[in-house]
């Protein structure tokens, strides 16, 4: 009972003699915390990598899922205009992977007007060409057309393309 008593006492003792240190260290490590916080968060908004897009002139949201269990898979990719009151026009969606690992059954899809607050939904089907279990991404990318860089870009993670069961 004297090794327990003495091993919560000296935290205590530490916390009471170094308080202050120990105060400006947590201090310390909040601020770099939320600095690098922010560049991510800057660095997000540069590359167009976030979900939402911070355009006026296009303000777009995109969410995408993968289904299947492979070697086919299903991406399904929503897009929704989260304007309130201007429509888009020209919005079209490139994929980009790996072509040594995936088949895109479309790589390039376009996008009907965008109405405020609708959400629309595209499916190409992904074809896995391997059968080592390695798996890569899939870039999306969102553009309007006449703009050169993308309003939208989201990477997503494909899964492992499961083998075929022999019985």
């Amino acid at each position: 009972a004297v090794v327990s008593t003495q091993s919560a006492i000296t935290p205590g003792l530490r916390e009471r003699e170094h308080g202050v240190a120990m105060h400006r260290q947590f201090q310390h490590d909040l601020y770099r915390l939320r600095l690098t916080t922010a560049r991510n968060f800057a660095e997000a908004l540069q590359k167009k990598m976030m979900p939402i897009s911070s355009s006026n002139f296009a303000p777009l949201k995109l969410s995408a899922n993968v289904q299947g269990i492979g070697p086919m898979f299903r991406l399904t990719i929503e897009v929704m205009n989260t304007s309130t009151s201007h429509p888009i026009l020209g919005a079209y969606v490139v994929l980009v992977t790996n072509d040594t690992l995936y088949v895109l059954e479309k790589c390039y899809i376009s996008l009907p007007l965008l109405v405020p607050s609708l959400t629309y939904t595209v499916n190409t089907m992904v074809r896995c060409t391997s059968d080592q279990g390695i798996t890569d991404a899939i870039n999306v990318f969102v553009y309007i057309k006449g703009k050169c860089s993308p309003v939208l870009t989201a990477i997503i993670d494909m899964p492992a393309s499961e083998s075929m069961i022999v019985v």
